[in-house]
């Protein structure tokens, strides 16, 4: 009865755990460059389940297994590129085909995205809002103007002057199971030496859109709803019957 108990509640965890990871989703559907994540679950090692008989125990007939309590095992990350929005903003910017591109922090730490809708800074610097600052073959990108134009390898050049003011790095991973997800949708590696020069092309004048399909994501969000309150009923029911026996026992 117990077990029957457990198994309810954490399904009931997981279900919970699959909710947020779906909410988080379908809150960045209009982020640029946001990659979906799924919560893979699983349960602990299967139990075989044995007959045994009512006097003698030492005989027993294995009948079947059975999967204990459930669980929630790894976030998987969808890497596929969403379609491109054309805004024609001169700081607005899309990879075409693979890799990131290179952000680094206030604190010096190297983050990467899909998300170019990038600003310029205080300094002159080309930024993401919040995040840092775009890193360039040379370090961070100092162009002080926003009347500039990028050709698909990366160059920047002023617009006015013709002026060569550096050039934005695409980098690709190696190794895909060595990618983080961290805070607002950007990603770093756990090996310095997986990040490495990639065949992509800048699209200037472009965003990445979200690969979030909402519709799937609302379809996602009904099911793990039915089997969180179908498991809440089962633990509901589990409780009464755990009631019950403690009653008859203290009759």
């Amino acid at each position: 009865m117990f077990k029957g108990y457990y198994m309810a509640a954490s399904g009931m965890l997981t279900q919970s755990r699959v909710l947020n990871n779906i909410s988080n989703n379908m809150s960045n559907v209009s982020t640029p460059g946001y990659k979906e994540d799924t919560l893979a679950t699983t349960t602990f090692g299967d139990v075989l389940i044995n007959r045994t008989g009512n006097k003698d125990k030492s005989v027993y007939t294995p009948l079947n297994n059975s999967s204990a309590i459930k669980t929630a095992d790894e976030l998987v990350t969808n890497y596929t590129a969403g379609t491109l929005d054309f805004t024609d903003r001169k700081l607005d910017f899309a990879v075409g085909g693979n890799g990131f591109f290179q952000i680094q922090t206030p604190n010096g730490e190297t983050r990467y995205t899909r998300n170019g809708s990038f600003n310029i800074d205080a300094d002159g610097y080309l930024s993401l809002q919040h995040i840092g600052r775009v890193m360039g073959e040379n370090g961070p990108i100092q162009v002080g103007t926003d009347k500039i134009s990028v050709n698909t390898e990366g160059n920047i050049t002023d617009s006015e002057t013709g002026e060569a003011l550096g050039k934005i790095s695409l980098v690709n991973f190696t190794d895909y199971t060595q990618v983080q997800k961290v805070d607002e949708g950007m990603f770093k590696t756990t090996n310095p030496l997986n990040a490495v020069v990639t065949d992509g092309v800048v699209k200037q004048g472009t965003l990445e859109r979200s690969n979030v399909q909402a519709m799937d994501e609302m379809m996602a969000m009904m099911s793990s709803q039915r089997a969180f309150q179908s498991a809440s009923q089962i633990a509901k029911a589990y409780d009464q019957l755990m009631g019950k026996a403690v009653e008859l026992a203290a009759l």
